[in-house]
């Protein structure tokens, strides 16, 4: 299994020169950008460092090209502002002492500079690249300006081995609770959302007074601070729910909630809302953060359609009662219902039988089912007056 990640580093001690001349180098690299983009993308595919007039070096040049040929650049007319790109072939690591510098080209030649390292994993990563570890590989480089401060964007690919494993983890997302991890057997992980949803009402609320006086750029730095929050609440889930999957030794099991947005039927009230509107929902989000998490540790993240798994129990299989926060099972149990969904998700697997949820979600409707089960053929039918009383299907092996 092949990681891939990106280091941000930040250039030790930069001096007013040196920061000049990444300006340059960036603003020269934008220009030509923005003077191929003009060109028909039948030409620029026949484009080369020799029938390109520029002050940057062929490095640079090359990878400007490179750049307009692919996806960026067809879906591109104009570059704001375009971060230079060098290629892996193109620079380098180096460590003296206790500082690590790394060299790329400019507009000015090469330049060696020095940067921070300060995460004892991230010395770890860069350790085993200068020692030529097979398992690991670099990628490009992104010089990049943020708030006046200068930053390299170092990609590094790692080769992680694969762990094999029978044991899963359910996990159910929701806006009540941000996520809910359940193994088969045991107890669980729950996340919960009142905060999340608390927070999302002071942004939204604080948005609406800005725009009655039109302080638009206040506005932008609002959504951008409403994002970097959303996105540190969903690193330390994710990391939580990996850890526990971990100690477990067991994969983890999602819903696959691909287009939800579009298929989850909700009131205008709620969508005006953004407590509760799918469209502030971060899923998506979170599920990128728990893959790649998931990734390093050398497990999996398996999909499993969404269809029944809140309105199943996960004692008898049986569909049952949800009410809010609790589920109620025709067994008499009474379960908190995301870890209900979380726990059927981990046994999923046990089914007796592949079903289509939707084609059986139609058959149970026409002969007024009410409890009935999905899963196997019926093995249980009670005949009254010619028509069938009561069919019970299994969807899960709970023996």
């Amino acid at each position: 299994m092949q990681v891939s990640r990106t280091l941000k580093l930040k250039f030790h001690n930069l001096n007013v020169v040196k920061a000049q001349l990444f300006a340059e180098t960036t603003t020269a690299y934008t220009e030509l950008a923005n003077e191929l983009l003009k060109l028909p993308i039948k030409e620029r595919k026949k484009l080369t460092t020799a029938s390109v007039i520029t002050s940057l070096k062929s490095a640079l040049s090359n990878q400007v090209i490179r750049q307009v040929k692919g996806k960026a650049g067809k879906r591109t007319k104009e570059f704001k502002l375009l971060p230079p790109e060098i290629n892996y072939q193109n620079w380098r690591l180096f460590k003296k002492g206790g500082t690590y510098s790394v060299s790329f080209p400019t507009i000015q030649g090469v330049k060696r500079v020095p940067i921070e390292i300060k995460s004892n994993h991230w010395q770890s990563l860069l350790d085993r690249l200068l020692d030529r570890d097979k398992t690991i590989s670099k990628g490009t480089l992104k010089l990049y300006q943020k708030k006046g401060k200068w930053y390299a964007f170092v990609s590094l690919t790692e080769e992680v081995p694969l762990v094999k494993s029978n044991n899963r983890v359910g996990v159910d997302r929701g806006q009540n609770q941000l996520a809910t991890a359940v193994p088969k057997q045991g107890f669980g992980l729950l996340f919960s959302g009142k905060n999340v949803k608390h927070r999302r009402r002071y942004f939204q609320k604080r948005r609406q007074q800005l725009q009655k006086v039109k302080k638009y750029r206040a506005i932008k730095k609002l959504e951008q601070k409403e994002q970097r929050w959303m996105r540190a609440v969903n690193h330390t889930v994710s990391r939580r729910i990996v850890n526990f999957a971990d100690w477990l030794d067991a994969d983890l099991v999602l819903e696959d909630l691909s287009g939800c947005r579009q298929t989850m039927k909700q009131s205008r009230k709620q969508r005006s809302d953004n407590s509760q509107s799918r469209h502030a929902w971060a899923y998506y989000d979170l599920q990128l953060k728990t893959e790649y998490k998931q990734a390093m540790n050398g497990r999996q993240v398996h999909y499993r359609p969404p269809y029944y798994t809140s309105k199943t129990s996960s004692v008898n299989g049986v569909i049952g009662k949800r009410d809010g926060n609790w589920f109620k099972c025709t067994s008499g149990a009474i379960l908190q219902s995301d870890f209900n969904s979380g726990r059927n998700l981990a046994i999923w697997d046990n089914r007796v039988c592949p079903v289509d949820s939707r084609k059986t979600e139609l058959v149970m409707g026409s002969v007024n089912l009410q409890d009935g089960v999905i899963g196997s053929p019926p093995n249980l039918m009670n005949a009254v007056q010619g028509r069938v009383e009561y069919v019970q299907l299994s969807l899960f092996d709970c023996t």
